[in-house]
């Protein structure tokens, strides 16, 4: 008896884990599209972008390294397009992942803003389209003008709720669905100038080991998760590529 009642608790508990999971997703779900929506209206025209003071935009390669980890912080860069990567060197000499960046987002704001060495060192993993502006431009910029101190205030709030909601979901999603939403986004992103079609192939721009410390999970158990989508047919791997089979059910399973 005390045997079924402790099955009968364990099973209960992780009915409840699911539950607080589908309640964050659905929850920040209408949250999530009306903020994208708010910054696709702010970013639209490249005239508003340039009045607020960022210089012209850039196009960057695969690989390039944008700023270093404990650097002086000179610049603040904004993302228009294409996808980053945000890592740490730590004490052992290992390489961490911290942190994706997207279109719309800024990177190295807080460094200057603290007067701080940069903490992460940004690398681009696809073709990416940049803007910059001096740290001494963008702090006189913040204290003159404020419409450049609310897009600042957007971006932040912005970033703080992404981080906010990872901790949430590395909390209370199984790690499946962790998956889904990770290779949604890159698929999201790699494919933003076409529409999502039922089947996408695109070249994953994380390592392995990368994509598994952004999940939280283990490279062994991220090859078995793997191996499940291929199972349930949701994606196939190909010669180092990989192809969405249904966008849709990848979107659904993972509550976006």
């Amino acid at each position: 008896m005390r045997h079924l009642s402790n099955c009968c608790r364990r099973q209960e508990e992780g009915h409840n884990v699911q539950a607080r999971g589908n309640i964050v997703t659905s929850s920040s779900r209408k949250a999530r599209r009306a903020f994208d929506g708010f910054l696709d209206i702010l970013f639209r025209r490249k005239a508003d972008t340039n009045a607020l003071g960022w210089g012209p935009s850039r196009t960057y390669l695969p690989c390039t390294e944008i700023l270093r980890q404990d650097t002086p912080a000179k610049a603040v860069f904004l993302v228009e397009s294409g996808l980053l990567k945000l890592s740490r060197i730590v004490d052992t000499g290992r390489e961490v992942i911290a942190g994706l960046r997207r279109q719309h987002w800024i990177i190295g704001a807080p460094a200057v803003l603290l007067g701080k060495a940069y903490s992460f060192t940004a690398t681009t993993l696809t073709h990416c389209s940049l803007r910059s502006v001096s740290a001494e431009t963008f702090v006189n910029m913040l204290s003159t003008d404020p419409n450049f101190s609310f897009q600042m205030l957007v971006m932040l709030s912005r970033e703080y709720y992404k981080q906010s909601e990872t901790l949430v979901c590395l909390g209370c999603l199984p790690a499946i669905d962790r998956l889904k939403q990770l290779l949604y986004e890159i698929t999201a992103e790699v494919q933003r100038s076409s529409d999502l079609h039922q089947r996408v192939k695109i070249q994953v721009p994380l390592k392995h080991l990368e994509m598994a410390q952004m999940i939280a999970i283990t490279p062994e158990h991220l090859c078995r998760l793997l191996n499940k989508l291929e199972e349930e047919k949701i994606i196939t791997r190909d010669k180092g590529s990989l192809i969405v089979n249904d966008t849709q059910r990848l979107k659904q399973g993972c509550g976006l």
